[in-house]
């Protein structure tokens, strides 16, 4: 895995890739099955997120 893949959401919002490459961070959390209990961001991927939940 690449240092690129293995970033929570947090980080990726951190360096703004939603604003930078929308399509990219949207594949992060699309279809949702997570939610992280420290900031709610949701996540496809349980691996995205510092504090997952499964939904």
């Amino acid at each position: 895995m690449s240092d690129d893949n293995e970033k929570t959401l947090c980080a990726h919002v951190e360096d703004e890739l939603q604003v930078k490459d929308p399509q990219k961070y949207i594949t992060l959390i699309k279809p949702a099955t997570h939610f992280c209990q420290g900031c709610g961001r949701s996540a496809a991927k349980a691996d995205n997120l510092c504090q997952p939940q499964e939904m």
